[in-house]
């Protein structure tokens, strides 16, 4: 698992008991390294609201030094209708469940990260990770709004001025080039294309599969082989593009069917239209490997 910053903040969670939210709980206090709190609830869209209310100071400016004690709401598939319901898709949260189309429903409704309870120990951890991230993120945010309104009042100038100012620090600072923005659901995620094994089409959805998670991404497939550097990745049949510097072999069967498997021993299937440029493609990356 990934070391989570060294701090005193404290995590805390909201939820409507349930027999997938008692197991996320329960996986919290076998193997969350940070402090938490767990309050659970009989009413979550309530509580719900009050967190989209407590985590956007426009909504409700605070008037407090100190920002507010935000929540993580917890939900599952019986209660993650009042995401879609009420607009709360602003919110930090997690959705517990199962299958693939927990995962898709929790996507649909707007939920940050989805928690896997059939998922590996180590997958669990990367997924309980992400979400702290989101929650740091958000309560570092409402620090940073006091902090600019009481610069702004020290400066003499309009939050808004403050604001335009460093957006033109900031526009001068250019990102690495090896990373590319993906939306992944209401969020946008930078991501390094050189862990990148491979992307396949899912519908109207993308599944980018990195070295270290898999992302549900809102695109298509002929946009993504656009913004993917065309020297790394190559498109081996309609609905998959692989990353050349994962792939371990190719398996030729005979003229018409072939293979190109990758370093996880996954194989996927070169369809016939591309296979004169697939084989000139990986075979100049297995060369230089």
């Amino acid at each position: 698992m990934e070391a989570i910053p060294s701090d005193n903040m404290v995590v805390r969670f909201i939820g409507k008991p349930s027999a997938e939210v008692e197991s996320f709980h329960e996986f919290l206090s076998q193997h969350f390294v940070k402090p938490f709190e767990f309050t659970f609830t009989a009413d979550l869209t309530e509580a719900a609201l009050n967190e989209l209310i407590a985590s956007h100071p426009a909504v409700a400016p605070s008037v407090s030094c100190q920002p507010p004690q935000i929540q993580i709401v917890v939900t599952d598939h019986s209660t993650v209708k009042a995401f879609t319901e009420t607009g709360l898709r602003g919110v930090t949260s997690v959705m517990c469940g199962h299958s693939n189309q927990d995962a898709l429903q929790a996507f649909n409704a707007g939920v940050g990260v989805f928690f896997c309870l059939s998922a590996s120990l180590e997958e669990k951890r990367r997924q309980i990770h992400r979400l702290y991230l989101r929650y740091q993120t958000r309560v570092e945010a409402l620090k940073w709004h006091l902090v600019s309104e009481e610069l702004a009042r020290q400066r003499a100038c309009s939050p808004a001025r403050l604001m335009a100012e460093l957006t033109n620090v900031k526009s001068n600072c250019s990102r690495p080039t090896h990373q590319i923005a993906m939306r992944c659901g209401v969020d946008w995620q930078y991501v390094d294309w050189q862990t990148i094994r491979y992307v396949e089409a899912a519908g109207d959805y993308m599944c980018v599969y990195t070295q270290e998670e898999t992302l549900i991404v809102r695109s298509t497939l002929t946009d993504m082989a656009r913004r993917l550097p065309k020297h790394v990745f190559t498109r081996v049949n309609r609905s998959i593009i692989v990353n050349t510097q994962f792939v371990k072999r190719l398996i030729k069967l005979n003229s018409r069917v072939n293979y190109v498997e990758l370093q996880d021993g996954s194989k996927v299937k070169i369809s016939r239209r591309l296979l004169p440029v697939c084989h000139q493609q990986l075979d100049a990356a297995l060369s230089q490997s």
